[in-house]
């Protein structure tokens, strides 16, 4: 890359920095219901109260607890019971879904497909989650935190859309030109990606620290020196979204290997394949959830 190509690229990234800095902040009830989960003297009556002041998402949680995307074997009416039964981190990761659906209702890219962008999105938490559900302590890493930590993971995606439509639809169009990952033609074109955008975001909205670390590190998971296990699974569920179709078009190539993600966890051919049938066994079920949460 030459001095102007790096220029170029210096400057495009401080506006994006400074576009980000523009952003509206998360809804006060979101900023709110974040620290009510994170406080371990917080009970679900104090997370309903807040969530009773927004109908609409009420609504949603409501919904979402009698889906079968979670399976509950009862009927559920009220926003509290709904919080005891999903837990925090569940309802965590739906508030978080719905605020960034509101905060991004448009994609302006032609080769972006909104839909594809959140179906991606929940395939690769619904294969954290499995992940985690087959392969871990839950008492030592909770399904849903990774779940949430699988819905965010790509949100830098949605600032390159929102603020360098044009110059992103270059980027999508040279990865589908030359087979080769969305990260790697993010880098070669704009020489930055969505991960970096990625992290001042959630440094911006002052995300919980897993959330955070996925969002950083999901393409590098050698590179965190926390949480390791968290980014790792989100790592290997982001892969298998791509293998099971869901990328943000039709054969999208992978960004990582089976090969190298799975030494970190230690999880075999038997393992994969048991992680492969699982999900696709549950695939329509992440439609259910995206359908209720747009």
């Amino acid at each position: 890359m030459n001095s102007n190509m790096v220029s170029g690229s210096s400057e495009r990234y401080r506006q994006l920095v400074d576009n980000i800095d523009n952003l509206p902040p998360f809804p006060a009830i979101v900023n709110r219901l974040i620290e009510v989960i994170n406080s371990p003297e917080s009970s679900a009556d104090d997370a309903a109260k807040l969530l009773e002041k927004d109908p609409a998402l009420t609504s949603k949680i409501i919904r979402l607890a009698n889906s079968a995307f979670y399976g509950i074997p009862r009927s559920i009416s009220s926003v509290s019971t709904a919080v005891v039964i999903l837990g925090f981190n569940a309802v965590r990761s739906i508030v978080l879904s719905v605020s960034l659906m509101k905060m991004f209702p448009v994609i302006k890219n032609r080769a972006f497909d909104r839909d594809r962008f959140w179906k991606h999105s929940i395939v690769t938490a619904l294969a954290s989650r499995i992940i985690v559900r087959h392969f871990f302590n839950v008492r030592i890493m909770d399904p849903e935190s990774a779940f949430c930590a699988g819905i965010l993971h790509d949100i830098g995606k949605l600032i390159f859309c929102e603020y360098m439509s044009r110059e992103y639809l270059e980027v999508c169009e040279y990865a589908r030109e030359n087979k080769i990952a969305l990260l790697d033609a993010e880098k070669r074109v704009l020489g930055f990606s969505h991960a970096e955008l990625g992290k001042i975001l959630a440094e911006k909205w002052a995300l919980p620290s897993d959330l955070g670390h996925a969002i950083i590190y999901h393409h590098n998971p050698g590179d965190a020196h926390e949480l390791v296990d968290l980014v790792t699974t989100v790592h290997i569920a982001d892969l298998f979204a791509h293998e099971s179709g869901n990328g943000l078009w039709e054969e999208e190539v992978s960004p990582g290997e089976w090969e190298q993600a799975r030494t970190v966890l230690k999880l075999s051919e038997a393992d994969y394949r048991k992680v492969n049938e699982t999900l696709a066994q549950n695939m329509e079920k992440s439609s259910e959830f995206f359908s209720i949460i747009k």
